[in-house]
């Protein structure tokens, strides 16, 4: 290879090392990154919220839950006298 072969190759390699390190261009790849991993998140967190709901829903634990609270707390004892 002659040296003009290889000085066109290092300034292809420059310019394509150019665009890949510009700064504009790591900013936004990160931009749009983050903004994906949070969507996915988001849709993650509801997608498992709503399967959790599904199946406490159809286990009936609330009355169950209700019951044994209602059990914990003492009733007060209330004497409503009329003063007058």
């Amino acid at each position: 290879m002659n040296e003009t072969n290889i000085e066109l190759q290092l300034t292809q390699i420059n310019k394509k090392l150019d665009k890949i390190l510009n700064p504009f261009r790591i900013a936004g790849s990160q931009f749009v990154s983050g903004f994906f991993h949070s969507l996915g998140g988001l849709f993650g967190t509801i997608f498992i919220a709503i399967i959790g709901y599904y199946i406490f829903s159809s286990l009936n634990l609330g009355t169950y839950l209700n019951n044994y609270i209602q059990t914990l707390i003492p009733k007060p004892q209330i004497n409503l006298q009329n003063p007058f």
